[in-house]
């Protein structure tokens, strides 16, 4: 599901470079209980894929490929995509979005966590699920067309800036990656704000725990 953008200028906020990141063990407990309910209604789902790295916990994002006609043409975002008809559910739309893009479902190769609040960003008429995954198998990426790159990135890595894009007329909070086929781009918008309720994940939200 897409959600960033590029931005050619970008300050460092020193005071808090690297986000502070629960555990997948504690992610794991936290979120455990929001399987028990139905699935939220969403118009669009996306997976927030972890696995564990040499340097800590590591998310999976993708840069989308230029495509004429697309609103986040080149932006930086999480597999994902709209809701179909023959989805069973907004978890089936994570996963099977997945698997085209990047090649693997995490419900295969590892386990579902649970799901984040539903977002509904105020530029576009949706609504977002966020499901969150550890994948604990290895897996080859093989991507779809309409992704262009795709990275394992440690959370150690992730650096918040304040970036300007093209898209908003003033500075903007987002991450800076480290890959080097990213220097063009940055994560902010929608990615940004999933990836910010993913790290203040309180204990007890949406459950008792």
């Amino acid at each position: 599901m897409p959600s960033d953008s590029t931005g050619p200028a970008s300050a460092r906020l020193p005071s808090l470079v690297v986000p502070k990141v629960p555990t997948i063990a504690v992610l794991a407990e936290r979120l455990a209980p929001t399987l028990l309910t139905a699935a939220p209604t969403a118009t669009a789902s996306v997976m927030i894929c972890l696995r564990d790295g040499p340097q800590g916990t590591e998310l999976l994002l993708c840069r989308r490929a230029i495509r004429a006609g697309d609103p986040w043409s080149g932006h930086v975002s999480l597999p994902g995509g709209g809701v179909e008809e023959h989805d069973e559910d907004a978890l089936a739309t994570a996963a099977r979005e997945t698997l085209e893009e990047v090649g693997f479902d995490p419900r295969a190769t590892g386990i579902v966590l649970g799901v984040l609040e539903p977002l509904e960003p105020r530029a576009f008429p949706i609504i977002i699920t966020a499901y969150v995954a550890h994948v604990t198998k290895a897996v080859e990426l093989v991507l779809s067309d309409e992704i262009a790159a795709a990275w394992w990135t440690p959370f150690a890595e992730l650096e918040l800036i304040s970036a300007e894009v093209p898209e908003a007329p003033t500075r903007v909070s987002a991450y800076r990656l480290p890959h080097a086929d990213a220097a063009d781009v940055v994560v902010w918008g929608i990615t940004f704000r999933l990836l910010e309720c993913l790290f203040d994940q309180p204990r007890g939200s949406r459950s008792s725990s």
